[in-house]
């Protein structure tokens, strides 16, 4: 069956504006761009297609050809770029879902832990991994899991651990195939980390294709690390982020809070998408951009692909 839609205005509009509901359905209309944020914008963006299906978050993966959305309870594979549902499933008590960024594979937690799935049918490769916090690797060949003072890294083929990191941590990512930790307000490396003294991190996140990391701190402040790059800090431009991500190559991160989204440069926090009216948000293949809420979910696109 072809995926239900929902109406959409196909207008083109800057980059920053606001979804907006009208009698030609679903449309993106300008917006001032919030006070004090340089923008550094991409082109102007139009919606490609809309479809039902609410959503409490969102992460890319398979290279940016799937998207996860998930809500409390239910959890879904979205193909792009027609926004269609592969399968879905629902764990009790699901709260989280967690794509590897260029593999069929992802993360699920839920009242009984951790586990690592197959995409698009979301079944079963590892489970009881306990409650983390956990991540996988840009290839799914390997997932981190930490547990009672020690960080594991485990094959998803199954098998003993190959990789053990003693000492608790706040936060820990994968970078492509790097894992990375944190512990008191300090990243790095697992086999360098060292603890600090700063706030601790609330979500560690790490690029697929690069060696770049991404925290949001308890403070409420962006850090983006880099091997042999000084740390970048920057306040984001919207409120009470709740989630966030890194584009393939780390250059961008999303934004996500219960009101607006965001696409930003990594490096300085500086806007090339934001659009209100969304509270989430994932970055797909070619510059393709979903977003979703509780009327759920729209793929945003650059004016001049074709639709």
């Amino acid at each position: 069956m072809p995926p239900q839609r929902l109406r959409i205005h196909r207008a083109a509009s800057p980059p920053v504006c606001r979804l907006a509901r009208g009698r030609e359905g679903l449309s993106l209309e300008p917006e001032t761009a919030p006070a004090g944020a340089a923008v550094a914008r991409w082109a102007q963006i139009q919606l490609s297609v809309a479809s039902p299906y609410p959503t409490v978050g969102l992460s890319a993966s398979a290279g940016g050809a799937m998207v996860l959305s998930w809500l409390p309870g239910v959890v879904q594979s979205i193909v792009l770029p027609d926004l269609s549902r592969a399968f879905d499933r629902r764990p009790p008590g699901l709260v989280e879902a967690v794509g590897a960024g260029r593999a069929n594979a992802a993360l699920l937690r839920a009242d009984d832990g951790w586990r690592a799935v197959v995409l698009p049918s979301l079944g079963d490769r590892l489970s009881d991994l306990g409650a983390g916090p956990a991540a996988i690797s840009a290839s799914a060949q390997n997932i981190a899991v930490h547990e009672a003072g020690t960080t594991m890294v485990v094959p998803l083929a199954g098998g003993v651990s190959v990789a053990e990191y003693a000492g608790e941590i706040d936060g820990l990512a994968f970078a492509g195939e790097q894992l990375w930790l944190s512990r008191g307000g300090a990243m790095a490396p697992a086999e360098d980390l060292h603890a600090g003294t700063g706030a601790p991190v609330r979500r560690l996140v790490g690029a697929a294709g690069a060696e770049r990391v991404l925290a949001l701190t308890a403070d409420g402040d962006l850090v983006r690390c880099a091997p042999g790059e000084p740390d970048a800090r920057w306040h984001p431009v919207i409120a009470d982020v709740r989630d966030i991500s890194l584009s393939d190559d780390g250059a961008w991160a999303t934004l996500a809070s219960p009101s607006a989204v965001a696409i930003v440069r990594a490096d300085d926090g500086a806007v090339a998408v934001w659009v209100g009216g969304a509270s989430s948000i994932a970055l797909g293949a070619d510059r393709r951009i979903v977003v979703g809420g509780e009327w759920g979910m729209a793929l945003i696109v650059p004016v001049e692909e074709s639709t």
